[in-house]
């Protein structure tokens, strides 16, 4: 545990969430295949793993399912009830009969209310959603009429049908119990997140409350109460999805007919919104893609025989595998023993950014289990949020609490990772400081991107962290000082200069602003924190001092999208930049990893690079598609293979060589070929079984007008006379164009220099001419290109009569290409 090599030191390629992780909705739910690589490397076997902030679960499912025992708190009952029904096993048999007990007493009843008639048929049906604008349903829609097979998407307007059901649903009092908690604190103060609903009600129409509300009768009649609690929170999980909260956006990524809470806010719709038929929500909720059906055939094979314990006593003595407290967790560590657990992982709330509390109210509320709730919200929830009395010197005061009670309970030389996703250098400094000043020693911050960035967020010249930090601490065997120093403003304003200076020179490529600040971040957490917990500085307001002063920003495309990337204004600030670029070690990495396995995954793709490039210097996600996409096409089942063309390429390298030894030989040059290339044998249209070293002309290379002796003694074919060199060419069938540049500046600038590229590589060719240095080099170092099926061709047309000069930059297009093969015989 204590080894370096123990430590995760590199980005994990992220997996998708299954449905045992989305069937109910909840917020900042971390990628569990992260967390899962976590507790293995810093849980010990059958270890006990701590989470006071367990949000959704992930903590608790990863441990169990990697054979530890856990600890889990939540100060919201809905969390921990989503924990208890994931891991808690069912029968999957008797969970669809109990549905089907509540669908045959209910479901008829609820379509009444969503009754209307095809607009070709004329006959009755049910319809999918309604629209509105304000208090006015202005449309109706429905994906397929049982009857004729019309569908109707949008601009489906009201018939008279559907007003007369309309007045008649809103004459009608609503009989059966629905929540009208107000969505204020018990003092009188309005939610923070409320807008402008007074009340849970408020969020729904009067339609979807009706439903809904026969729907929780229906489902509380259910006999067995273990049944009935899988069917409340499967209730829960679609109610959000039948309120005013879902937007239309016809041209995005929401069909006519789907729905989702999209904000972090009892969000108030200033235009148009979905009113979800409430049956097909619940229906879909258990038997859907994503439903309570498919999640528990999913969790009952993980934790079929998990022994849920009634006591944190009982996991810490080995007797139970998982406890999950409601309440808070600074009152739970009080009563566990010092010392008790092997290693925390926690996901705190981070200053005002998601209001858990309020939020959760409106499925608290349906639920009944509201009893204390607000009062214990106010008392106990660590957040910044002045409806509840709780300014930022509160916050970090009762986060600092929890920090040093996480040191309390856990054991000497383990450790402790927090995840941390704030935009506010502010925040993550507050954070820090409460783990130092708990007694911790801050470690590292690691940083883990998103599954799939926009690349339009990429590209913004000052955008915002993306993905997320692992904050790694360790607790000391024994009290020790501070070793930390407190940074001024000027050490700041030193730090991000000289940080970004570093990456920049390393990547050794125009780089997205995101990537410059999640590198920061660490460095800046790695010298110290600031004294002041207010400090107002930003990275941002130092690199925009800087600009058009030692940064510029330079145009770009990722991904289909435009934006700006930072690079040097005067490379001579430099100390040392490296050679290749990292797109270009990425390329090859991507390419490597398909040459050796033949067929991959864009995970297996993924890992391959992080490892080879940790944290900051790990290329993005988007671009390292775009790199796959190079070298292989998709095929089912998820998987990449290496294009045939690439192969093809690869086999014409040595063919491609052998042509432009035979030109220079009778152009009357001596032949140098690169050392790696010597044992190789010729093929193609050259296919004599020669090895290339036959081609050579001199076996001991002397130069008279280049350095580097060991460097350019791997240049692919040189071109000699009198021990001057007079042309070089490198041939890249698949490798890195930047390397052949750095070879080649070892000659004379006025030496010319050829490289030879598959027709293919063209879009990656002028890719490249956009990176400043790239392009200085082969502007200003004599370099041309020639393209394989020129070269090819023209050896094929007249072996006798080739002029390497008249074929630079021309290509030919393989639809219009000879027949060589046909040729072939007839070179020799």
């Amino acid at each position: 545990m204590e080894t370096k090599e123990r430590h995760l030191n590199r980005q994990i390629p992220p997996l998708a969430h299954t449905s045992m992780y989305l069937w109910h909705k909840y917020w900042s739910r971390k990628t569990w295949n992260v967390v899962g690589e976590f507790i293995k490397t810093y849980c010990p076997e059958e270890g006990v793993v701590f989470d006071p902030f367990a949000g959704s679960g992930i903590t608790a499912m990863e441990a169990l399912k990697n054979g530890r025992r856990a600890i889990v708190c939540d100060l919201n009952p809905i969390a921990t009830e989503i924990i208890r029904l994931t891991i808690k096993p069912v029968n999957e048999v008797h969970l669809y009969e109990a549905f089907k007990r509540v669908e045959e007493k209910v479901k008829e009843r609820i379509e009444t209310l969503y009754h209307t008639v095809c607009r070709k048929c004329k006959k009755e049906i049910v319809f999918d959603c309604a629209i509105w604008e304000g208090k006015n349903c202005k449309e109706i829609r429905y994906q397929s009429c049982p009857h004729c097979g019309d569908r109707q998407g949008k601009d489906c307007k009201l018939t008279r049908y559907d007003k007369d059901l309309f007045e008649k649903i809103n004459k009608k009092n609503i009989k059966e119990w629905y929540p009208q908690n107000p969505l204020y604190y018990p003092d009188g103060r309005p939610f923070k997140e409320k807008q402008q609903y007074e009340s849970v009600d408020e969020l729904f129409t009067k339609r979807n409350i009706q439903a809904l509300a026969w729907l929780m009768e229906a489902i509380e009649e259910e006999p067995k109460n273990d049944l009935m609690d899988f069917l409340k929170i499967g209730f829960s999980s679609m109610s959000h999805l039948c309120t005013k909260m879902c937007p239309i956006s016809e041209a995005g990524h929401f069909t006519p007919f789907s729905s989702a809470w999209t904000q972090h806010s009892y969000w108030y719709p200033s235009g148009p919104y979905m009113e979800q038929n409430v049956w097909d929500k619940f229906d879909r909720s258990i038997n859907g893609h994503q439903g309570l059906l498919k999640a528990k055939a999913e969790s009952n094979k993980f934790f079929k025989d998990i022994k849920i314990a009634s006591s944190f006593e009982q996991v810490i003595a080995g007797k139970a595998d998982v406890y999950i407290h409601t309440g808070s967790c600074l009152d739970l560590m009080e009563k566990i023993t010092e010392q008790a657990v092997d290693y925390i992982f926690t996901d705190p709330p981070y200053d005002a950014s998601i209001q858990f509390g309020e939020l959760s109210y409106m499925w608290v509320s349906w639920l009944k289990m509201n009893g204390d709730y607000l009062k214990d919200v106010v008392a106990n929830e660590i957040v910044r949020n002045e409806r509840q009395h709780k300014d930022f010197a509160v916050y970090h005061s009762l986060l600092s609490s929890s920090f040093q009670k996480m040191f309390k309970v856990i054991k000497p030389k383990h450790y402790l990772t927090v995840t941390f996703h704030n935009p506010t250098f502010k925040v993550r400094n507050a954070t820090i400081r409460a783990g130092v000043f708990a007694g911790f020693e801050f470690e590292k911050i690691h940083h883990q991107e998103l599954a799939r960035p926009s690349a339009k967020s990429l590209l913004q010249p000052f955008g915002s962290a993306q993905g997320d930090f692992y904050l790694r601490f360790q607790k000391p065997s024994k009290v020790t000082t501070l070793k930390q120093e407190e940074i001024d403003e000027i050490r700041f304003e030193n730090i991000v200069m000289e940080s970004t200076i570093a990456l920049l020179a390393e990547r050794a490529e125009p780089t997205p602003y995101t990537v410059i600040i999640n590198y920061i971040d660490p460095i800046l957490a790695k010298y110290g924190y600031f004294a002041s917990l207010h400090t107002g500085l930003d990275i941002s307001d130092i690199l925009k001092k800087h600009l058009n002063k030692e940064f510029m920003l330079l145009p770009a495309m990722v991904g289909g999208a435009e934006g700006k990337l930072w690079w040097f204004k005067d490379i001579s600030i430099v100390p040392r930049l490296n050679e290749i670029p990292l797109t270009e070690r990425v390329e090859q990495t991507v390419y490597r990893k398909l040459h050796q396995m033949g067929k991959v995954t864009f995970t297996e793709v993924w890992d391959a690079v992080s490892t080879e490039f940790p944290n900051s210097l790990t290329s993005d996600s988007t671009s390292i598609m775009d790199a796959l996409k190079i070298y292989a096409r998709q095929v089912t089942g998820g998987y990449w293979l290496l294009k045939p063309e690439i192969q093809q390429r690869i086999r014409q390298h040595n063919e491609v060589l052998a042509i432009l030894a035979i030109i220079g030989k009778k152009q009357r040059y001596d032949i140098w070929i690169g050392k790696r290339e010597q044992r190789e044998q010729d093929s193609g249209l050259i296919a004599t079984g020669k090895t290339l070293d036959e081609y050579m002309t001199v076996k001991h290379l002397r130069i008279d007008n280049a350095t580097n002796q060991d460097v350019i003694e791997n240049i692919d074919l040189i071109w000699i006379k009198d021990r001057r060199v007079k042309a070089i060419f490198e041939v890249e069938s698949t490798t890195s164009m930047t390397s052949a540049l750095m070879r080649g500046s070892n000659i004379d600038r006025e030496v010319d220099k050829f490289m030879v590229l598959p027709e293919e590589r063209e879009d990656q060719f002028k890719k490249k001419m956009t990176s400043p240095l790239f392009k200085e080099h082969f502007e200003n170092e004599n370099w041309r290109l020639i393209y394989f099926d020129t070269l090819r061709n023209a050896y094929v047309k007249d072996k006798n009569k080739v002029d390497i000069y008249e074929l630079i930059d021309k290509k030919v297009r393989q639809s219009k290409e000879e027949n060589i093969s046909e040729k072939q015989g007839r070179l020799f």
